[in-house]
């Protein structure tokens, strides 16, 4: 399959009035070309971001007026020799030259826009989404783009109410926007299941495209389908090798399901791009699974490659991997320097960081002492922070709040609700479920302001004592 990168149209006539054939031309043609088994259309702007895409052909467009009609003129350039393979001109409205060239460039793979009109089209082009609709009441893409334009100005029960308008036209063109109408319903309506079905029918409908797998394998992640997702990221990456997100999530992925190697693996790809990232995200797998040495390693490397990265925090969860291997003095040194690093940033939670240092690693009166510290403006909330301590506060245990919580919780970053959902599962009786949760060890959470992070590690600890967890 040859990944052909589409470049913004240049506007050579010289009338502003066409400048939407720039964008939309580009766009026009990447929809036809779409579900191809033959061409993988991709949007890029720059020839260095084609290289980033693993392009292996590079579209070229011009248009000019040509007796009073539009005439777009191609080069299709080879990516790596960059000879050019092809070129021509095409006369006609934008979207019939941009049609005619999708055929010429993948001549059984090509589909015909989602309209024929070429005022609808130009509408389109411009913005102008109600007027497409008007023009063509089944110009599926006009209906995804003014959906989507409503959402974003902050009317989402307008875009549900026109998404249902669309949706509800047996004759909508095309299945793909279809699916993507269906999607967007389900999103704003916050349809789990809903967005689920769309991305599987956007990954049946156009399966050499990226984006709706990592939609599908995101939803499989957060539902703790590790596996299901794991093999969603990689689909996702054999499109779309150098994407960053999709290797960090499947490392992610496959550290949650237990399967260390080959997210050590994964990680050391994503470390070509992003190489401190990948560290620390290594060291969290590493920590989810009980490995705390290796953890802090990773976390340690990423320190001393840039102390400021993610505001030092790789620094906080060192200390905590350090204190959960055994040893709480060397840990106490790694915090204090965390402390002093957020001191140095004139962070004003610095002194209530060190006090829930305190309490989780069991020492109570510490950490009164160290809330003591905090500076007058701080009273209050140092005040709302005892209270919980004394267990005046209330704590969530209703069991299905708890599992509601949990359930939209990033796996990653579940700690809190994790733990105080099997807490409820273990009083309801339901040890064997609680067990479960108990398998990944919670990660230390930098940046939280919640007053209830530092029961966690003491909640978690009491319970797999008690459930007798090695």
């Amino acid at each position: 399959m040859e990944r052909l990168a589409i470049f913004p149209f240049s506007n050579l006539t010289g009338d502003a009035a066409l400048d939407w054939v720039t964008k939309a031309g580009p766009a026009i043609l990447a929809q036809e070309l779409a579900g191809g088994a033959r061409v993988l259309p991709l949007r890029a702007s720059t020839t260095g971001i084609a290289a980033l895409q693993y392009a292996t052909q590079l579209l070229h467009c011009t248009f000019t007026q040509r007796n009073g009609a539009l005439q777009i003129q191609y080069a299709l350039e080879d990516a790596n020799s960059h000879r050019m393979i092809a070129t021509g001109s095409i006369d006609g409205t934008a979207l019939f030259a941009v049609s005619a060239l999708a055929r010429t460039l993948d001549a059984n793979g090509a589909h015909p826009f989602s309209t024929a009109n070429p005022d609808a089209a130009a509408a389109w082009g411009r913005g102008e989404f109600e007027r497409a609709v008007a023009l063509d009441p089944d110009f599926g893409t006009a209906w995804a783009s003014w959906i989507a334009q409503t959402a974003q100005a902050g009317k989402p029960d307008v875009a549900v109410e026109l998404a249902g308008r669309a949706l509800a036209r047996a004759s909508l063109r095309t299945p793909l926007d279809k699916a993507q109408i269906q999607l967007s319903n389900a999103t704003l309506r916050r349809d789990g299941a809903g967005r689920a079905a769309a991305f599987t029918e956007l990954t049946r409908l156009a399966p050499h495209e990226s984006g709706p797998l990592l939609g599908l394998a995101t939803i499989e992640q957060q539902a703790r389908r590790y596996s299901a997702a794991a093999e969603l990221y990689r689909r996702a990456l054999a499109i779309d090798p150098r994407n960053a997100d999709a290797l960090n999530f499947l490392g992610y992925a496959q550290g949650e399901s237990g399967d260390l190697e080959d997210a050590k693996k994964t990680f050391e790809t994503y470390g070509q791009i992003q190489p401190n990232n990948a560290l620390d995200s290594l060291g969290e797998v590493y920590f989810m699974n009980g490995r705390f040495a290796d953890a802090e390693k990773s976390f340690a490397q990423v320190s001393a490659r840039d102390p400021n990265f993610l505001k030092g925090a790789p620094l906080m969860k060192a200390a905590y991997a350090h204190w959960l291997g055994g040893d709480l003095p060397g840990a106490d040194a790694l915090m204090q320097k965390y402390l002093a690093f957020l001191s140095k940033q004139n962070d004003p939670r610095a002194v209530w960081y060190g006090a829930v240092w305190f309490y989780a690693t069991g020492r109570q009166e510490q950490a009164l002492a160290m809330l003591a510290k905090a500076p007058a403006e701080q009273a209050a909330n140092m005040e709302r922070q005892r209270a919980v301590w004394r267990g005046e506060a209330h704590i969530p245990d209703d069991l299905n709040q708890l599992r509601a919580v949990y359930q939209n919780a990033n796996p990653a970053a579940d700690g809190l609700p994790r733990t105080l959902y099997a807490e409820a599962l273990v009083k309801a009786g339901k040890t064997d479920e609680a067990r479960a949760l108990l398998k990944l060890w919670p990660l230390p959470e930098a940046g939280s302001d919640s007053l209830l992070q530092s029961l966690m590690y003491p909640r978690y600890l009491a319970l797999r004592k008690a459930l007798k967890i090695q």
